[in-house]
């Protein structure tokens, strides 16, 4: 077994996840492979610290991007392994309990079949659930990767970030992540760097199933909890699954996209009008959401439209150039 993570300045909260990984009861021959994303607070030093207790590779890669960490790793292991084998993928802010490579091992063995495994992941709150945030409880799901199911079949988009397990054959056929999604050092970024991956292994037919007891806990820290980092989560939730949804489409996905975009805006603000004793927060996230949602469809589109271009003025070029040889 192979677990695969990356970190980004995150020594602190590293520190408690390789303590609690420490802990974890490891399916003979498990290697665990760190990479540190340029950090500057010492998290490379750690990683190498925890050598002597774990069995860890490290590595540095310079590309800011935890997708571009996680294919760093993907490319340099993946000959090596056998099909079968599963490759775990965790963050820096987790706990996983004692038994969470051995529930996915169980599972894996029990459904040779399936490529995709879904864990549990739970919070760890900072000093007690949030009170103030209860008006979008329905939402916590996004804003701290928290998820759960019953054991059993799930659609692949139900493996989130800090607990998934793939088989080795998914990679080595060549699936990797995608850079320009996730976390990269700054507030602007599309969310769902696993999704997008998960959501191209549910289109092309690979099983995933739900593992209850693979579970961790998602360390949230006391500054994702402010009014203002909640609106940025939004935010990007909204702008990446605009970017997905874009992909691949023409003008008449943008229009799509832009539509539920601007009714979702629109429905936000007309709610907030009609209820204004009512908490505002609710109104709030799905406004923002939806400007993330238009944001997100029309960059992607503007993406595609140059690459289009682009290659058109190439043809054109290798065209002419043809031509005159011929002359």
């Amino acid at each position: 077994m192979i677990v695969i993570l990356s970190s980004l300045n995150g020594r602190d909260r590293l520190r408690d996840m390789l303590a609690a990984l420490n802990k974890v009861r490891l399916p003979a021959g498990t290697v665990i492979h760190a990479v540190d994303n340029g950090s500057d607070d010492g998290t490379l030093q750690l990683l190498k610290e925890f050598r002597a207790r774990l069995p860890l590779v490290v590595y540095s890669q310079p590309i800011r991007g935890k997708n571009h960490c996680l294919n760093l790793v993907l490319d340099e292991i993946r000959d090596g392994l056998s099909p079968k084998e599963l490759i775990v993928f965790t963050d820096d802010d987790t706990l996983p309990e004692a038994d969470w490579l051995e529930a996915f091992q169980a599972a894996a063995d029990a459904h040779p079949d399936t490529a995709v495994f879904a864990g549990q992941i739970l919070p760890q709150w900072p000093d007690g659930e949030p009170s103030h945030l209860e008006p979008i409880r329905e939402h916590f799901g996004i804003l701290f990767s928290l998820t759960s199911a019953g054991e059993g079949p799930v659609k692949c988009a139900m493996a989130w970030g800090p607990n998934i397990a793939v088989r080795a054959s998914v990679f080595q056929s060549g699936y990797r992540f995608d850079g320009r999604f996730g976390p990269n050092g700054t507030n602007r970024y599309p969310m769902g760097s696993e999704t997008e991956l998960m959501e191209r292994l549910d289109r092309a037919g690979y099983a995933a199933w739900f593992v209850a007891k693979a579970s961790v806990r998602h360390m949230i820290r006391t500054s994702q909890l402010d009014h203002e980092s909640v609106l940025q989560r939004a935010y990007r939730h909204g702008f990446g699954n605009g970017w997905r949804t874009q992909r691949g489409g023409g003008l008449a996905r943008l229009a799509f996209c832009q539509w539920v975009a601007l009714r979702g805006v629109i429905g936000a603000r007309v709610r907030r009008t009609l209820s204004p004793k009512s908490n505002p927060l609710p109104h709030q996230f799905h406004d923002t959401w939806a400007r993330g949602l238009a944001s997100g469809s029309m960059l992607e589109y503007r993406a595609a439209r140059a690459i289009r271009s682009a290659i058109v003025a190439e043809e054109i070029e290798t065209e002419e150039v043809s031509t005159e040889l011929l002359r």
